[in-house]
């Protein structure tokens, strides 16, 4: 019962953040990452047996699966208990009544970790950036995890469960981070992201990057001292030295 419960919440989560249930027979999810779509063929295999998906490339390069099955999305309704799966702002500006299934009260610590890392796998970001910080005249390494999600409701269930999961999450408009030292090294150590998972083309500096290499990269800077980055002048050097870890 528990790894039936696990294998649809980490479902859910793929649902809620890359994925999407449409006009009551469709069950799809768009990533660029082939692991992604590994995983979600998986959990519906695994969840509602000998299933046929289908896979196309969009313009963008993202990949699109897709089950089509009235019956499916009919069970997988009654299963989570929830009315809709939809997450887009209607135009009138309210938004739709989604939320975490009530069965996620009832997951184990592990399970909730595991559904972690697919939710920031597909809506999270991991990054480190550097500044100068002129009071103390010195460079200053940031490094900040965060997940984000425009839904109101959903993005506050997101930070119960992050905070359910042992993390002191913040919340900066749409945006649910963590940036203290001790979530930084839980999350390495706990959660990661899927593998093979590359940081986007919105990431200045780690385009192409997966995301645990930066995350990896994130863990060593805790070691660096500021007389390590005393000789660079500019934060690009920083950023290529960074990459040389």
């Amino acid at each position: 019962m528990n790894k039936k419960l696990e294998d649809l919440g980490i479902l859910v989560g793929l649902l809620l953040t890359d994925g999407c249930v449409s006009s009551g027979k469709f069950l799809i999810f768009h990533n660029k990452a082939e692991a992604m779509h590994e995983l979600f063929r998986e959990k519906v295999s695994k969840i509602f047996g000998d299933v046929h998906f289908t896979q196309r490339m969009e313009s963008n390069g993202t990949k699109r699966t897709q089950v089509t099955s009235k019956a499916i999305v009919k069970k997988l309704i009654k299963m989570c208990g929830i009315k809709t799966f939809r997450r887009k702002q209607f135009e009138n500006g309210k938004f739709p009544p989604i939320r975490l299934p009530a069965f996620f009260k009832k997951l184990s610590k592990s399970t909730i970790l595991k559904i972690l890392r697919v939710i920031f796998s597909a809506d999270g970001s991991i990054s480190l950036s550097v500044r100068w910080h002129k009071r103390n005249n010195s460079w200053e390494i940031r490094r900040r995890i965060e997940l984000t999600c425009k839904h109101p409701k959903l993005r506050s269930d997101f930070f119960e469960l992050i905070k359910k999961a042992g993390f002191s999450p913040r919340l900066s408009g749409e945006n649910i981070t963590l940036e203290r030292k001790n979530d930084i090294l839980k999350f390495s150590k706990e959660v990661r992201f899927i593998p093979g998972v590359k940081a986007g083309g919105d990431s200045k500096h780690w385009k192409g990057f997966e995301k645990n290499q930066i995350l990896d990269l994130a863990v060593k800077t805790f070691k660096l001292k500021k007389k390590n980055l005393k000789v660079f002048d500019k934060k690009e050097k920083i950023i290529d030295f960074l990459k040389s870890l």
